[in-house]
This record gives C-alpha cells, sequence and structure tokens, in this order.
C-alpha cells in the first residue's frame, strides 16, 4: 500500500465518516463541527488531485467562512432547547434510513461494477494549474461574476440579519 493510497483512504474516510455523524448528530453544534471536520477530509482530497485552489477556497470560504456564520446563528438562536425535545416522527426517521442504505447500496454497486477507467490517473491531466490561471478566475469574478458574487454577499448578510431578528422575538 502507498503512502498516497493511505492518505486518500484516510481522507476519504475521514470525511464519509464524519458527514454520517453530521446527519445522525442531535445538536445542531456539534453536527456543524462534524462539517468542519468532512471539509477538512475534502481539503485534503482535493490537494491529493493537483487543485490547491479548490482546496484553499474550501478551507477559507466554507470551513472559515460559512461555517462559522452557521456557528454563530445557532449559537444566537440558542437551538439546544429544540434537539432535546422527543421525536415525534419515527416512520419518517425508518423511510429515512431505509431510503440512505438504499442509496449507498446502489452507490456501492455501481462503483463495484465500474471496472478500470478507460484512461490511467497518471496521464489525466493531474497537473498543478499554471501560475497564471489563479488571477485570471479572480479577473472573471470580479468582472463577469460580479453581478453572482455580490448577490451571494447580500444574501449572507440578510440570512446574519434575519437570524438576528428571529432571536430579538423569542427574547422578549
Amino acid at each position: 500500500m502507498t503512502p498516497e493510497l493511505l492518505l486518500f483512504a484516510l481522507a476519504a474516510g475521514l470525511a464519509i465518516v464524519f458527514a454520517l455523524a453530521m446527519v445522525v448528530e442531535k445538536t445542531p453544534v456539534r453536527s456543524v463541527l462534524s462539517l468542519v471536520v468532512t471539509f477538512f477530509g475534502i481539503t485534503v482530497l482535493a490537494v491529493m488531485l493537483a487543485a490547491p485552489f479548490i482546496a484553499a477556497i474550501i478551507m477559507i470560504v466554507y470551513a472559515g467562512a460559512i461555517l462559522v456564520l452557521f456557528l454563530f446563528v445557532i449559537m444566537l438562536l440558542n437551538l439546544n432547547e429544540e434537539a432535546r425535545e422527543k421525536d415525534s416522527r419515527p416512520v419518517q426517521r425508518v423511510l429515512g434510513l431505509v431510503s440512505a442504505l438504499a442509496l449507498g447500496g446502489l452507490l456501492l454497486g455501481l462503483t463495484l461494477r465500474a471496472g478500470k477507467p478507460p484512461v490511467e490517473p497518471s496521464t489525466a491531466g493531474g497537473r498543478i494549474p499554471a501560475v497564471d490561471e489563479i488571477p485570471l478566475v479572480g479577473r472573471l469574478l470580479f468582472s463577469d461574476y460580479l453581478f453572482a458574487f455580490e448577490a451571494v454577499a447580500v444574501l449572507l448578510l440578510a440570512a446574519a440579519v434575519g437570524a438576528l431578528i428571529l432571536s430579538r422575538r423569542r427574547m422578549d
């Protein structure tokens, strides 16, 4: 077993286990913290695929900004009280578990039946991006896609303000 394969298996396993923990966890804060570890595993996989820019974006934007916003909103709304309530929908829980197991079995069956890729991974364009590609992405983001970039910023600001308004109504 090569060190690369071992690192891949460790990062993929970490991402899968903590993604499942995020879904199964009852407290929202622990669920978000599990999502942080999931993003870390995905970042390691992106680095192994020679995509350092994508890895940096995952860590900075998702784990660094959006998940911190999630944590602040969860703590601001004080959702721990809701997590302690008894589950009143056992049928939905069973149907969800059956659906998840069926989807997992389908994906596992398709993965095992897939076989060898038509092109070897070492020759399939696994190159590191050129130095001038990252400034090109930045120029595109702030020129052609500026409206979408600003729309996302306004949406995040509206979500934070909405969470603040909801928390003030509960306190009154």
